[in-house]
């Protein structure tokens, strides 16, 4: 069966403006930018693509706290929802390049697991609105934990690292971000114990082996005996784990704990060595909910500690004060 002739940019563009069946299919982007400037000010434009392709470029809603500018970009005209996908994975790819070779910010808003989301031009939306609600804390109530707060004696770096990526991951502007972020907030917290003389000389005797091993090149057995020389101490996963058992007493509340943070650990592992999760199902905004309040309660015994400390301190000065 001969293939249909490949049509003109004219001809693909005037199947595309009629809006039928025939084209129905279109990507949509979210992206923000510091300021118009980034992307030449284009504001409600259509740009004629090369293909035949019909590109709008429009404002997009911001929340009140929200800096930069917020854009939403389109392509249409797509026979099928695959197609469509394909080329909003293109653009998301081409706007990445573009804050990269010209050196400006840019930041994608998912509204799915991929940059992308598909739409059907011919299903109508219907009147659509938008609104913000927000809670928000007193004076009293906001003075009163910040009087609380700095009472406590200083926290390690790493303590202090894990909340700032705590209390930073929501500002961030879409799902997979948050989730990241919030996950990464472990790895501070996860000391790395060595696992003792014992493994210490097994790990010797192996690169000593290795070194003998010629064949291998010389780049290669380096590389090997650097991998070697981690496996002396804890990964972060096993140190977490160590430690979950002493941020969470019960040892069925530590079991349930370890298990939510192994999960979010490994989901994190697994979107950041292979760009997206294979079960699409996740809800990311679930997880990273249920991560941060496990975190909430790791700094509570972690800071509890500190406060523990002080107060003793105190009552020693004080003690030695009366003996005076």
């Amino acid at each position: 069966m001969p293939k249909p002739r490949e049509k003109t940019p004219q001809e693909e563009r005037a199947l595309v403006l009629v809006g039928d069946h025939r084209r129905k299919y279109g990507a949509r982007l979210i992206f923000e930018v510091r300021r118009a400037d980034d992307i030449g000010g284009l504001e409600h434009v259509s740009l004629l693509m090369p293909s035949g392709k019909i590109v709008a470029i429009r404002p997009a809603p911001q929340l009140s706290w929200e800096g930069g500018k917020r854009y939403e970009m389109e392509m249409t005209g797509f026979p099928t929802a695959a197609d469509a996908e394909e080329a909003g994975m293109r653009l998301a790819q081409s706007l990445l390049t573009c804050a990269i070779r010209l050196n400006f910010g840019l930041r994608l808003n998912y509204v799915t697991h991929e940059p992308p989301s598909v739409f059907d031009r011919t299903v109508s939306l219907g009147d659509t609105f938008s609104g913000e609600l927000y809670g928000a804390w007193g004076q009293a109530a906001f003075l009163d934990e910040f009087e609380k707060a700095y009472a406590v004696m200083p926290a390690t770096r790493r303590l202090l690292l894990s909340m700032e990526l705590f209390a930073s991951a929501s500002l961030e502007s879409n799902d997979r971000a948050r989730f990241v972020m919030a996950v990464s907030a472990l790895e501070p917290l996860a000391e790395q114990h060595e696992l003792g003389s014992d493994v210490a000389d097994a790990i010797a005797v192996l690169c000593s082996t290795l070194a003998g091993q010629e064949k291998i090149p010389a780049d290669v057995r380096s590389m090997l005996r650097e991998r070697l020389l981690h496996l002396k101490r804890e990964s972060v996963r096993q140190a977490l784990k160590r430690k979950a058992a002493q941020w969470f007493k019960e040892a069925s509340d530590a079991t349930v704990a370890w298990r939510a943070l192994d999960r979010a650990y490994a989901l994190r592992s697994e979107l950041l060595h292979e760009g997206r999760l294979t079960d699409m199902d996740v809800l990311l905004a679930h997880e990273t909910e249920a991560i941060k309040g496990y975190l909430r309660r790791i700094y509570e015994y972690e800071l509890a500690g500190k406060a523990r400390v002080l107060a003793t301190a105190l009552e020693v000065i004080k003690s030695f004060r009366q003996a005076r």
